[in-house]
């Protein structure tokens, strides 16, 4: 797609990221689209496989999120690169965006809980396959203004994306 650095493009054949998505936690028709763009089906749309870190408060009352300029509030995440997996983008995309480390969150499993979507039109229409991991963070960890992020009580989110929500209420239940 000519992004800026060296994305995992979609359709394509990625065999690292499949075996990860394969293990993803709440299997469902997104997570078996994306596997199949990873042996190199094809798409109607182009698209990118992203990550996203979503950190939650030891109760799963609280979640961080960071202001998009286009999405709202949002999850930190962003671009896998070729030379890494969608967990170390997520963390990568986490401590750029939260200022939050892999020292600050505590992992709830060694696989991917979810896959959501976000569609695009910047540059040109794309889809964004977002391979989520999910964190439990103390709210008292220090977190970077830069992207503005901060803590958001889970039943009262501000606009965002249209997956906020759902993807939120799945993400919850795993921690019970």
């Amino acid at each position: 797609m000519g992004f800026p650095h060296p994305t995992i493009d979609l359709p394509g054949d990625w065999p690292s990221i499949r075996s990860e998505v394969a293990r993803v936690r709440h299997h469902d028709s997104l997570t078996d689209e994306l596997l199949a763009l990873l042996s190199g089906d094809v798409h109607p749309v182009p698209g990118h496989v992203c990550a996203t870190s979503w950190v939650l408060s030891p109760d799963g009352r609280h979640t961080v999120l960071v202001r998009h300029r286009t999405l709202g509030w949002s999850t930190p995440g962003g671009h896998v690169e070729r030379n890494e997996t969608t967990r170390e983008a997520g963390l990568r995309e986490l401590e750029e965006e939260t200022g939050l480390t892999s020292f600050d969150v505590r992992s709830i499993d060694d696989s991917p809980a979810l896959v959501h979507v976000t569609d695009t039109t910047n540059p040109t229409p794309h889809r964004h396959w977002n391979v989520a991991w999910l964190y439990v963070c103390d709210m008292d960890a220090p977190l970077s203004v830069t992207e503005g992020a901060r803590w958001f009580d889970c039943d009262r989110l501000p606009e965002g994306p249209p997956d906020l929500a759902g993807c939120l209420k799945i993400l919850r239940a795993s921690l019970d």
